[in-house]
């Protein structure tokens, strides 16, 4: 009776750790173009003349004339005398590459206008951050949150040769039609001021 029971037993057992057909599947998501994004505060100065009123927590152009800096804790700075301050919550889009934001490097900032709302300006920039990503290419990316329809882009570059390189293949490609198309209906943005940073 004994040895029926314990066959009984792990039969039973057998049955119940045996497979169902319905299967439960965990996805790790590990890309984060999709999440952990910052927003930083950009404060960026344009000098009529040198200055030396910016301490080191700015980036500074050779000609000390222009500077910047984003901060996750500071708001906007002071105004500084003969300098045109700008200043704006810039989203990141491409944190993987916030390295650059670190060293020397070359920035292009682009006021633009809006056509739609903020969400399908992001929608539209997916063609661009989709190349980014696949082609690793070595660039950060951020737009202004929407004032009045106006919004700034930056991209900074590690450098102004490595982002000629870049465009001059970029504009080659098929890739740039279709960012093109779908920027044009969502945003429209002047050509772009550019920096060189250390």
């Amino acid at each position: 009776m004994a040895r029926f029971f314990l066959k009984l037993l792990s039969v039973f057992l057998l049955l119940s750790c045996s497979d169902t057909t319905e299967t439960q599947k965990t996805e790790l998501i590990t890309d984060s173009y999709f999440f952990q994004k910052n927003i930083f505060n950009m404060n960026l100065y344009n000098c009529n003349t040198p200055s030396e009123e910016f301490d080191s927590t700015y980036k500074k152009s050779k000609d000390l004339m222009n500077f910047y800096k984003f901060s996750e804790l500071v708001n906007q700075d002071q105004q500084k005398d003969n300098c045109i301050q700008i200043y704006a919550e810039i989203s990141e889009l491409t944190p993987l590459k916030e390295d650059l934001l670190l060293g020397e490097n070359y920035m292009e900032i682009s006021s633009c206008s809006s056509k739609v709302e903020q969400n399908l300006l992001l929608d539209s920039l997916t063609p661009y951050l989709n190349f980014i990503k696949d082609n690793n290419v070595r660039v950060w990316t951020g737009i202004s949150t929407l004032e009045n329809n106006n919004f700034y882009w930056i991209n900074i570059w590690e450098s102004e040769e490595y982002r000629e390189q870049f465009l001059a293949k970029w504009i080659k490609s098929n890739n740039s039609g279709i960012l093109a198309r779908a920027l044009s209906s969502s945003a429209v943005c002047k050509n772009p001021s550019t920096y060189l940073y250390n």
